[in-house]
């Protein structure tokens, strides 16, 4: 039987009885990642005892096995995960309908939330910032209704003040900040830069959602505090819960697809056999070079080159 993997190693496939945030389906907030019968470990990948994918071999508890319905084809269901990432960004937060909303990063988790967006909340606006041509292309037809370059910064903020009308304010010194701006910022980098940007160009008391991870870095943050705004971190997937009912976020994604409202597959760039994993992961290191968006390994793959 086909199935996907939800990563996290909670209580369950802990052997142990489910904490309050297990119990709820907040998987990323379990209160055991360190006990149990597995070594410590947030989810497969991570843990000695849950090891990754490239190996004969996989690991994972049933619990962690979501089953594939069977028309669903395996391209379609590889992009589950980002998908469900980008889902429980947007439905962390406030409700985006009728929002103009700031997607910060045309990566797969981007793409996925800018799709999200469109599909689920028919009157959001959503501008998306994109660092390559390839990106901001698939931005646009998967529906970002504005594409803006990511640098330079003060380019975004100055971009950002045309597209809502808002009032650009210049600093003594550093970037302009704007009265006024987005309502939401979906921010899947998670860099300073985006971060600093992200502050400047959110509207007082409106909300930035950080679900990008990067290295920590300093970056001039007062604007936070000048517009309260709420900065809000998203940590993956669990149970989501979208017009009064809560199922998986993997489960939703293919209730979506069943009923025509997203298809991701455009974002699949590159297919390989894993007989050339260094050529596959050179070009997701090089994506301006590659043209790279989401990359797979297929095993029935006869030879490697892009999705085209």
């Amino acid at each position: 039987q086909r199935v996907l993997l939800d990563p996290w190693l909670g209580c369950v496939p802990r052997g142990l009885e489910p904490c309050r945030w297990c119990r709820s389906g907040d998987y990323a907030q379990c209160e055991n990642f360190t006990r149990g019968v597995l070594a410590p470990g947030i989810h497969s990948g991570n843990c000695r005892d849950a090891s990754g994918a490239f190996a004969e071999f996989f690991p994972a508890h049933e619990s962690q096995c979501i089953p594939i319905p069977d028309d669903i084809d395996d391209e379609t269901a590889v992009l589950a995960d980002p998908f469900s990432v980008s889902l429980h960004g947007i439905l962390h937060g406030p409700s985006p309908e009728g929002a103009t909303v700031l997607v910060y990063g045309t990566g797969t988790l981007g793409l996925a939330a800018i799709a999200a967006l469109k599909a689920l909340y028919a009157k959001v606006t959503v501008i998306a910032v994109a660092r390559y041509p390839h990106q901001a292309a698939l931005a646009g037809s998967l529906g970002a209704d504005h594409v803006i370059a990511h640098r330079p910064a003060a380019a975004v903020v100055e971009a950002v003040a045309g597209l809502t009308s808002s009032e650009l304010r210049r600093p003594w010194r550093g970037l302009p900040m704007l009265n006024g701006g987005v309502d939401l910022v979906y921010d899947t980098v998670g860099l300073a830069e985006t971060l600093e940007v992200g502050v400047r160009v959110t509207r007082p008391r409106g909300t930035i959602v950080a679900s990008g991870v990067e290295i920590p870095r300093r970056f001039e943050w007062t604007p936070l505090y000048f517009k309260e705004i709420a900065l809000v971190g998203s940590n993956a997937f669990g149970m989501e819960t979208f017009e009064g009912r809560r199922m998986h976020a993997m489960e939703w994604y293919f209730e979506f697809v069943h009923a025509g409202r997203i298809d991701l597959t455009p974002i699949i760039s590159h297919r390989y056999p894993l007989s050339e994993y260094k050529r596959a992961f050179m070009d997701c290191h090089d994506q301006g070079r590659s043209g790279a968006v989401k990359v797979l390994f297929d095993q029935r793959c006869p030879r490697s080159g892009s999705a085209e």
